[in-house]
């Protein structure tokens, strides 16, 4: 009997797997594969050789749970919604993006939560090391759909509030963190506005075209509604003469077209009087007033600043 890979080992899995080709079948009756305890012989190979030990593996009830250095067991005892467990034709069985981050919603924080949901919605993988580009391995949509009819399943209410501020479309961890940033609420350390459409496409019109190097521009956060544009930086990029150049272009374009453009780099993220500044002009433009409570905002501002620049590795900066 297949083991089915949960928790960190499914979230790590799919972590590992986002670049190339994919093939899985839905397993029509999952719960059959909860009724037997992992042996060791399942986790060998061709099974999930490359993944961090212990490997979280679900299991139907209490009398089949078995704990040791190659295998942590977690009880599932309620129902199972189609689609849930996916057979990767390799000797084992992983819970789908949708049940794995449901699954997370148990073990995590609820800002890692959504920091999760961001990523599993992107288009970026960071397995590596290195950002490449990727199929998003799930929706904002299936995700809720799924969470929504998972009824009594532990983790069910952090996860509903975590996709609150899950949307899709994040094609890099800079942009996961922007957002997370400007969208959560005050008492998590965020400015609180509401989610705006990541790499939103904006096609130039006639109009605009002897500004535009391009028929279309994509912005890395966007709100419709108030024709504002958000753009994540590098504090190393945009030095040369040809990026300078691109970077005028685009904004003489998008100027035309009435959007409202603003650069935010993560010196900025970490200076919390540049933060304002910024928070406070979206404010304006999205019509909502920036206003929390003092000092229990500035603590929560400071560690969230702190853990979504340390997730980039750039947790040396000095944060003001």
């Amino acid at each position: 009997m297949e083991p089915v890979l949960s928790h960190e080992s499914a979230l790590e899995y799919w972590r590992s797997v986002r670049v190339g080709s994919r093939h899985f079948r839905q397993v029509p009756h999952a719960r059959k594969l909860l009724a037997v305890p992992p042996k060791a012989d399942d986790l060998a190979e061709p099974g999930p050789w490359w993944l961090t030990r212990p490997l979280h593996v679900l299991v139907g009830d209490a009398a089949v749970r078995r704990t040791s250095k190659e295998v942590a067991s977690h009880v599932w005892s309620g129902s199972l919604p189609k689609g849930s467990v996916l057979d990767t034709e390799n000797g084992f069985c992983v819970s789908s993006p949708e049940l794995c981050f449901l699954q997370m919603a148990e073990r995590e924080n609820p800002v890692d939560l959504v920091m999760d949901g961001l990523e599993l919605c992107g288009t970026y993988d960071i397995s590596t090391g290195e950002m490449r580009s990727c199929a998003p391995l799930t929706t904002a949509a299936k995700l809720e759909a799924f969470v929504a009819k998972s009824a009594g399943a532990h983790g069910r209410k952090k996860a509903l509030w975590a996709l609150r501020f899950v949307v899709d479309g994040s094609a890099s961890p800079r942009e996961t963190v922007l957002a997370m940033l400007l969208c959560l609420p005050y008492r998590f350390g965020g400015y609180g506005f509401a989610p705006p459409c990541l790499n939103y496409r904006i096609d130039v019109g006639a109009h605009a075209q002897k500004m535009a190097s391009r028929k279309f521009y994509r912005c890395d956060l966007y709100w419709p509604e108030a024709k504002l544009a958000i753009e994540y930086d590098s504090d190393s990029e945009h030095l040369g003469s040809r990026s300078a150049a691109s970077d005028s272009s685009r904004r003489n374009a998008l100027d035309a077209l009435g959007v409202d453009v603003i650069s935010v780099t993560t010196l900025q993220i970490a200076s919390r009087v540049e933060m304002e500044r910024i928070a406070n002009h979206i404010g304006k433009r999205l019509g909502k007033r920036v206003q929390y409570k003092e000092p229990s905002f500035s603590v929560a501002n400071l560690t969230l600043r702190t853990e979504l620049l340390r997730s980039l590795d750039e947790g040396d900066v000095i944060l003001s």
